[in-house]
């Protein structure tokens, strides 16, 4: 009889966490589905744009500035020369300052 009893009560509380796991995860089910309901209007409403992107991008038409003045073309080869020195002096600077990092632990560079 004591055996009937608990495997009564084991059975009762399996189906109990069963209906409990079932519960749960059919709540986790819809809140998924909600969420893949209101991607799906995301997706579309990219999708969308992305049309009209292409479009105003198929509108567009780019040509290149061949008639520079030899004035215009000075000041892009000046600021190139300005931004190459400028790189090259933060460069310098940085390998100083590893230098020092170097020397003040003790290697000897």
């Amino acid at each position: 009889m004591w055996w009937f009893a608990v495997w009564t009560v084991l059975v009762l509380g399996a189906l109990a966490c069963f209906v409990l796991l079932a519960l749960h995860l059919w709540r986790h089910f819809k809140a998924l589905m909600a969420q893949l309901s209101r991607s799906g209007e995301v997706f579309e409403r990219l999708d969308s744009t992305m049309a009209e992107l292409d479009e105003q991008f198929a509108q567009r038409t780019f040509t290149p500035d061949l008639s520079a003045t030899e004035a215009e073309r000075e000041v892009w080869r000046q600021r190139r020369r300005d931004n190459l020195s400028a790189r090259a002096e933060r460069v310098q600077a940085r390998r100083s300052r590893t230098l020092e990092r170097w020397r003040a632990i003790g290697l000897p560079f």
